[in-house]
């Protein structure tokens, strides 16, 4: 899960300065078939001069339930008539990607011997009461006194359960991501996916973006990062209608007796060309390094049947598509596999060649399947090893264990498998377990295939986009920089076209404040603030900005109007107590320091702003305790210089202060 779509993996903070290496376009097939019947309360498919026109609307297809106005009416409906799919499904990955703690079925070990854990002078424990269960980070002292915690109930369990399972908080439909996750390898609790490197604690919002793989339907709130309406899951794991799309057309038809050979009332991915049906598996099994929303177009958007670029496009590193590492997803390694690139039409292989994404095989069938669809194309002479070499290898004589080996990875949002499909195993370089490093600006292309009946215009305007989302990866300020250089005129271009488009618009404005025109920058978020006052991520920055800026009271406005529109982000309350303490307002700077540490107490740059605060207003006792409790939750490494730290400030803030700094 990543804050958007994405995953938010810690780059080794290298620049990589390689050519982008060329898209290979996959084929799109469309069938010319317009609706029947349109509805004529539906909006005419004309958009306004420069708007992005709807494609469910605009796109031939034959398939009826690709059109907006087309309701969903959930699994239930489904099951009715497809008893036996609905049956099996339930108990594939996709059907239990996302259930209600109490409703989850049972498979952690409260009890398991990394029940607490530590972590980066952090402990983690976890508690099941009854139905309930609650997650907890605390920092204590040697005599295990806490000192300072967060507890929290998780409401909600992330995850099949194949390999891991992550846990939600709701507070009043502000959806966060716990630290801590249950890995089924090794039965054992730890750090969520990526936490190793950057830690979020209980402070990570979960984004439409991050719940659109793992949940039936969430409606988001709009202007908000985080906020879902409650009841937050209309069905709760991956339903029928992802594949299929929606079901009303289909279940009316059905209800009044009707029969058709080929019914268009809903889709069927067995009918679509290799190209269409990939897309469907691709709405969440292509991760890539950024994925970037369409303009005009919103999560939930994408319907079967229709070419997902036009929804969303997915950019990837163009080095990894020739490189050996683990670190990609499924989708990625399978394009460059020499089954997929030497398959053709209508055997062209894609993900539904060997999976059913309505029933998981058995683990004693596993063997046999996979073998199965191995030989639709191969035959058992096709194998260079002899089948008595093979068999004292294997006795099951499988296929996938020499040419899909497992990777040994269990994180989250990437392959364990290897889905290279390599001719030999033997020999070969394994793949690497490593972070890979960031892609140069030239080396962030669409996946091959995701430009196809796109336009330059949206092709340029996506990729401004993704250049700039590539910087809530903690870059060095300088590489920063030559992102945003080289998104900044994509931008532009794309922002003079379509004056409406806000994400573009947002782009620019992150992307004129990492090229230091901090000016423009504060304009272009108060010109986007002017039409959408209570977006939160907008007042964010811009406060962010204004306090770069040393413009305290404009600083204090954007945050404090950031915290009524989310009081759960502690970012915004350290932000005010910034602000506060540049301004020598010492009980002002207190008070909201301690509201972000009552939100994340493991925050240490708060923690040390209040140090700061009462060594000014000279409460050295309070400064101890809370030094104390900052010392004791720092890896040990770093405390001998948290130690100089402090006895500098000391010095520097002995005497009360009562005006600015």
């Amino acid at each position: 899960m990543s804050d958007s779509q994405s995953a938010h993996r810690k780059s080794r903070q290298r620049l990589v300065v390689a050519g982008a290496a060329v898209a290979v376009l996959l084929p799109m097939v469309l069938a010319g078939v317009w609706w029947a019947g349109r509805d004529p309360a539906a909006t005419s498919g004309v958009a306004p001069a420069g708007a992005a026109p709807d494609p469910r609307l605009t796109l031939a297809t034959p398939f009826l339930n690709v059109r907006p106005s087309v309701k969903y009416v959930g699994d239930q409906a489904c099951a009715d008539c497809h008893v036996e799919e609905s049956k099996h499904y339930r108990q594939h990955p996709m059907g239990r990607s996302l259930a209600p703690v109490a409703a989850a079925g049972a498979m952690e070990r409260f009890e398991a011997a990394s029940n607490p854990f530590g972590a980066a002078g952090l402990r983690y424990g976890i508690e099941r009461r009854d139905d309930r269960v609650f997650h907890r980070e605390w920092t204590a002292d040697p005599r295990e006194k806490v000192l300072a915690e967060h507890n929290a109930e998780v409401q909600f369990t992330v995850g099949s359960g194949a390999n891991a399972r992550s846990y939600l908080v709701n507070h009043d439909g502000f959806l966060f991501e716990s630290p801590i996750t249950w890995y089924v390898r090794g039965e054992r609790w730890d750090l969520s996916p990526s936490y190793e490197a950057r830690n979020r604690h209980f402070s990570r919002p979960i984004a439409p973006g991050c719940l659109f793989c793992h949940c039936n339907y969430a409606e988001h709130v709009p202007d908000t990062v985080n906020r879902f309406r409650e009841p937050i899951f209309q069905g709760f794991a991956i339903g029928c209608e992802r594949c299929h799309g929606p079901g009303e057309l289909h279940v009316q038809r059905r209800g009044q007796g009707e029969a058709a050979d080929e019914d268009n009332t809903i889709v069927n991915p067995a009918r679509l060309d290799h190209a269409s049906r990939d897309a469907i598996c691709q709405q969440c099994h292509l991760q890539g390094e950024q994925r970037v929303l369409a303009r005009g177009r919103g999560d939930y958007d994408f319907r079967p049947g229709l070419p997902l670029q036009q929804f969303a496009m997915t950019f990837v590193h163009a080095g990894d598509q020739q490189t050996e590492f683990a670190f990609v997803s499924s989708v990625e390694q399978l394009v460059v596999s020499r089954c997929y690139k030497k398959s053709e039409e209508p055997h062209k292989l894609g993900c539904t060649s060997c999976h059913d994404p309505h029933r998981q095989p058995a683990a004693r069938e596993k063997v046999t399947h996979y073998r199965d669809r191995c030989l639709l194309c191969h035959t058992p002479a096709s194998c260079s090893v002899p089948a008595a070499t093979r068999l004292q290898t294997h006795k099951d004589d499988s296929c996938i264990a020499c040419h899909m080996p497992q990777t040994g990875g269990e994180v989250n949002h990437v392959a364990i498998t290897d889905h290279r499909i390599p001719r030999r195993s033997l020999g070969r370089p394994a793949m690497r377990q490593t972070l890979r490093t960031t892609p140069a600006p030239s080396e962030l292309i669409p996946f091959p295939g995701q430009v196809v009946g796109v336009s330059a215009e949206d092709i340029s305007r996506n990729r401004g986009v993704a250049l700039m989302a590539m910087l809530d990866r903690s870059l060095p300020e300088e590489v920063a920089g030559v992102f945003a250089a080289e998104a900044l005129p994509l931008l532009e271009r794309a922002c003079r076209r379509d004056p409406k488009d806000a994400p573009a618009r947002e782009a620019r404005a992150d992307a004129l404040r990492s090229v230091a025109r901090r000016e423009e920058a504060l304009a272009a978020y108060e010109a986007l603030l002017a039409e959408r006052p209570e977006a939160e991520q907008t007042l964010h920055r811009a406060g962010d900005l204004a306090l770069a800026m040393n413009r305290l009271n404009e600083a204090r406005s954007y945050l404090e109007r950031a915290a009524r529109v989310n009081p759960w982000r502690w970012t915004f309350h350290h932000g005010l107590a910034v602000a506060a303490f540049r301004s020598g307002e010492w009980a002002a700077a207190v008070g909201a320091a301690q509201e972000a540490l009552r939100l994340e107490p493991a925050s240490a740059a708060t923690r040390s702003l209040l140090i700061q605060c009462y060594l000014a207003t000279g409460d050295g006792e309070k400064a101890d305790v809370q030094f104390a409790t900052l010392l004791h939750s720092t890896p040990d490494e770093r405390r001998p210089g948290l130690h100089r730290w402090f006895e500098t400030e000391r010095r520097r803030l002995s005497q009360p202060r009562s005006g600015g700094r």
